[in-house]
């Protein structure tokens, strides 16, 4: 073994993810994750290792030959745990039963990471051609990318490997997201006499009937767009003894390649102006974001879409790579939104996924990993490596 490999052990990985479960990192708290993975990664003997200034923690392992950089990225922070009381097993205990690690974030992703951390550190850099960049990122589960495209400005990686769960299979594209903003106006009036005003609600309502109608597109490969109203509110609200002068409703919107937003924004106007609210307003919704070291993001809430072919090059070396360490992966799409967003959907960067566990144990009631995949997914990671920087098994 070599000496980054030293250390290295199917138990060591299950304690990382287990020690990485016991650490609290609900968005905006991720810093002693970050300073966890930073550790075991100078520990297993990384070439570099930081946190920069965002909060993410980035690990690099060099070859002894030039050659590409393949990024591989996770995730720190969770959502909450709330009910707390409906979870059967502590949440933040990294409980072990059968073959499952139990806990907030085990599936979403610190699983992942773990495997990603441990698989970086046992290649044989010998046989490396290029460098592997593991990148523990902030931020995800409000704004998809914003803590990616950091470390990929300075690591300017050739191929993005992103760890969301997948059952082991091999993801080539993604369903990206839009949060929109429509707001109606109408006129106030005293509640006694509603006939003198004009009541925003009501021409909201009208709105609603007409994008619940809206016929969603349809992607052979990623299936099916989503339209979601997840919030409305009168303006003023409360209101007392008035006919609301506003109304604002959220939608969310499940994106496929190759929409737009110039698309989407002219089929929700085409709807308000059936419902005879031509002057409805429709905006992207802002995400107003600050992580724990003190960076600011303010962003339009827009996370493209994207798909690689089939043919290129990163899956196919993928696939061929997987296959050789045993794996059976299938084809496959990211239903939720996730980094690659960024990675692929934005900055057009060669993108796959490919993560232990599944996409619908993401933010459950006593989430949790299975260990047979966090080590599989460790032994993937390793056989993608070795296939895109030219190191076959």
């Amino acid at each position: 073994m070599t000496e980054i490999g030293r250390h290295l052990s199917d138990d060591a990985l299950i304690e990382m993810a287990r020690a990485l479960v016991r650490i609290p990192s609900v968005l905006g708290d991720e810093k002693r994750v970050a300073e966890l993975v930073a550790d075991e990664m100078r520990r297993l003997g990384f070439d570099t290792v930081e946190i920069d200034a965002t909060g993410n923690a980035v690990g690099v392992v060099e070859g002894s030959a030039a050659g590409r950089t393949l990024l591989c990225d996770a995730h720190m922070d969770t959502v909450d745990v709330l009910p707390r009381e409906a979870w059967r097993h502590d949440p933040f205990g990294g409980e072990i039963e059968g073959d499952r690690i139990y806990g907030r974030g085990s599936s979403d992703m610190k699983g992942a990471l773990a495997a990603m951390v441990h698989a970086a550190a046992g290649l044989d850099r010998e046989r490396l051609a290029g460098r592997v960049v593991v990148s523990a990122s902030v931020g995800e589960e409000l704004i998809e990318g914003a803590a990616l495209r950091d470390v990929m400005e300075r690591h300017s990686p050739d191929y993005v490997v992103i760890g969301e769960a997948s059952e082991l299979d091999l993801v080539r594209a993604g369903r990206g997201r839009a949060e929109l903003v429509l707001e109606t106006k109408g006129e106030p009036a005293h509640a006694s006499t509603p006939r003198l005003g004009v009541n925003a609600v009501h021409l909201m309502t009208r709105v609603i009937e007409q994008i619940e109608r809206l016929e969603m597109p349809t992607h052979p490969f990623v299936g099916s767009g989503v339209m979601c109203l997840t919030d409305m509110i009168s303006v003023p609200y409360p209101a007392h003894s008035v006919v609301p002068s506003g109304c604002r409703a959220t939608y969310e919107r499940r994106l496929l390649p190759g929409e737009t937003k110039d698309g989407l924004m002219t089929e929700l106007e085409a709807a308000c102006a059936r419902a005879g609210a031509e002057d409805t307003a429709i905006r992207l919704a802002t995400a107003e974001y600050e992580t724990y070291t003190g960076v600011v993001w303010s962003e339009p809430k827009w996370y493209d879409p994207w798909e690689l072919a089939e043919g290129h090059e990163l899956v196919q070396g993928a696939l061929a790579g997987l296959r050789s360490a045993g794996l059976d992966p299938k084809m496959a799409s990211y239903q939720f939104c996730t980094n690659g967003a960024y990675s692929a959907g934005t900055a057009g960067v060669p993108t796959i996924g490919f993560g232990p566990s599944r996409e619908t144990l993401a933010h459950v009631v006593d989430e949790y990993v299975e260990i047979s995949q966090l080590i599989e997914a460790r032994r993937g990671y390793t056989a993608i490596a070795e296939a895109v920087l030219g190191t076959p098994r």
